[in-house]
């Protein structure tokens, strides 16, 4: 495996000798800024980690109630930015004066809102306090979109992409673009114009090799690991085969990919506008999510989506008059009526970790309180891993070489990437050309089956209809469905699966080897291939009520599993100095995707909400 010559924390340009002016220029202009940055703003302090430390609404309870300016969070995430990109090499820009400016503007409408009550400022902008950052390959107006290519670092992009301009018209204030793999066509993080990505997570042994770091994944690598040190709050990026959910997993974070058809979003963009390469659709790619906190992913996720929830819906509407008497400009809170999905899952290759959280986390939901509590579990019949290994990476690789090749012009290609150079030889034969060509029906028939095997009934598919009249049907006062066609309604049906084999933190040892033997993500691309929406979260369990160790245990007797599992890691200081967990080292979390059939993403991202207070 390819990895860094530049040791941790030394900043400097990665490959000065690209054969293009503008490539040097791009990366040493960047890190001329981040080193000026650093001696204006320093290291961080504990007040940075402890404001990093707080999901989106407490930020907004303390701007609100004056305890807590714009400007210092953005000052807090300047100096975690700063500390991401000297030790991980994460950013391709840094636009750190342009989010100051933002946030004097907006510590200038809290200060004189006069007599304007601070939920209106919030109703119109509900993401005030938010700092999030973009991958490399999502245009933002003014910034390159470079792909890790010295050919696009001189063009600067004159329009944001549309998921950009949602968020900044909601409040947030944008810190930073990070780094994404050459040609996005891996699941590490290096090009040659940026260099390699490092993983902010550090093992707790003393690093004798590269191998021994922690593998930061890809391809929004520079999203993790700006991200999990406290740079970013949220971070945007693309997801084809897990691109967003496996470094969310490999770094312990929350990672959220959308379904690619977005009712709010404009995604499917003209060539070259979006991602610097024509859009794919199959597997689909779509915008997703990062973040360190459940909570602010969600809020994120339903500002963008912009839906209502159909199968949990969040409160009664049976406000109380007593409150409404003494609050006349407030609704009375409601009662919390629950979400009960039917649970489909499987364990079906993963490591013991993974497997016994699975299963245990599947026992917890089927005997959980009504808010909660799934209304069946059911096991997913083992699928054909090979069969959709194989289609995915059929259509993953038809797409986009003309683009790639000519982007990529005179560097150097790097190591573990999805580009064939024999697909554009001149010489290739009409049979291999034929070979080459993926196999649609093949892929059908896989979608087919994968439903029938969740026991699925409801088309996955969202009709207009559906939107005019809400997916659940119209309800009596009662609660109950009154809509007399069945066949109309998505069911409320939620898959837990693995993320990533190992299910959390790889040394980079490790991570090649489970690469080269196959299907190590293999649950994330079937999500792709299916263009079902689909998070991976981790849980910090409870020892009291999940034995962490006996997990480990697991795997360690296990000859074929004992010799990738991690050692422990060191304590996170946004955990430690801005939350109650003490600063021992530790074992990694572990991670587990949830998934639905699209239509159903509300219900699915207020369940997770759930289980994860649960546990």
């Amino acid at each position: 495996m390819s990895s860094s010559k530049i040791p941790r924390g030394e900043f400097r340009n990665p490959c000065p000798d690209l054969n293009n002016a503008a490539a040097k220029t791009a990366v040493d202009s960047l890190l001329a800024k981040v080193s000026q940055a650093h001696k204006k703003f320093g290291d961080p302090v504990v007040d940075d980690y402890a404001i990093a430390s707080y999901p989106l609404d407490e930020l907004q309870i303390n701007l609100t109630g004056d305890e807590m300016t714009v400007t210092e969070i953005v000052e807090a995430r300047i100096r975690l930015t700063i500390k991401a990109s000297l030790e991980t090499h994460c950013l391709t820009a840094f636009p750190y004066e342009e989010a100051l400016e933002k946030a004097s503007y907006w510590d200038g409408i809290l200060k004189n809102r006069d007599d304007e009550e601070p939920d209106q400022i919030l109703d119109s902008s509900p993401l005030l306090g938010l700092v999030f950052s973009v991958k490399d390959c999502i245009h933002v107006k003014g910034l390159p979109t470079t792909l890790g290519c010295s050919l696009r670092a001189g063009h600067n992009e004159a329009a944001n992409a549309d998921i950009v301009t949602r968020m900044l018209d909601a409040g947030a204030i944008m810190i930073a673009k990070t780094t994404a793999p050459q040609l996005m066509m891996s699941n590490t993080t290096q090009s040659p114009l940026w260099g390699t990505t490092r993983s902010s997570i550090y093992p707790a042994e003393k690093v004798q090799s590269p191998e021994d770091e922690f593998q930061v994944g890809g391809s929004s690598g520079g999203e993790a690991s700006l991200v999990k040190i406290g740079g970013s709050h949220v971070g945007i990026g693309t997801d084809m085969g897990g691109s967003v959910r496996q470094p969310a997993c490999l770094n312990e974070l929350c990672g959220y990919k959308f379904t690619s058809e977005l009712d709010k979003i404009r995604w499917e963009l003209p060539k070259d506008f979006m991602t610097g390469l024509p859009h794919t659709t199959v597997p689909a790619t779509a915008p997703g999510l990062l973040a360190r906190d459940f909570s602010t992913l969600k809020a994120v996720a339903d500002e963008l989506h912009g839906d209502k929830y159909d199968h949990s819906r969040e409160l009664s509407e049976d406000p109380e008059d007593d409150y409404r008497r003494y609050h006349p400009n407030a609704e009375a809170d409601k009662e919390d009526l629950g979400n009960n999905p039917r649970i489909v899952f499987t364990t079906q290759h993963s490591s013991p970790e993974v497997e016994e959280l699975i299963l245990r986390l599947v026992r917890s939901l089927g005997q959980g309180d009504e808010l909660s509590q799934a209304s069946a579990c059911d096991k997913l019949e083992d699928v054909d891993i090979k069969a959709w290994a194989a289609a995915w990476t059929e259509h993953a690789k038809e797409h986009g070489f003309d683009d790639a090749r000519a982007m990529l012009a005179d560097d150097p290609l790097i190591q573990r990437t999805l580009f064939d150079e024999s697909r554009l030889s001149k010489t290739a034969t009409s049979e291999e050309k034929r070979r080459w060509k993926p196999n649609p029906d093949k892929l059908s028939q896989l979608k087919a089956t994968f439903i029938r095997q969740a026991a699925i009934g409801a088309s996955p598919t969202r009709t207009d209809d559906d939107a005019d009249k809400g997916r659940n049907g119209d309800r009596d006062d009662s609660g109950e469905d009154t809509d007399d066609d069945e066949e109309d309604k998505v069911e409320n049906v939620i898959l837990i699966t693995p993320t990533y084999v190992l299910g959390g933190p790889v040394q980079n040892r490790a991570f090649v080897e489970l690469d080269d033997a196959g299907e190590s993500e293999i649950w994330c691309q079937i999500f792709n291939l299916l263009d079902w929406p689909a998070v991976s979260v981790p849980f910090r369990l409870d020892k009291s009520l999940w034995p962490r160790q006996d997990f480990r245990d697991k795997a360690l007797a296990s000859p074929d599993w004992a010799k990738h599992v991690p050692g422990y890691v060191k304590a996170d200081p946004i955990d430690y100095e801005g939350g109650p967990y003490d600063a021992n080292d530790r074992l990694p979390f572990l991670s587990v995707q949830f998934a639905t059939i699209p239509g159903n993403e509300p219900a699915l991202l207020d369940y997770v909400e759930r289980v994860l207070k649960r546990t």
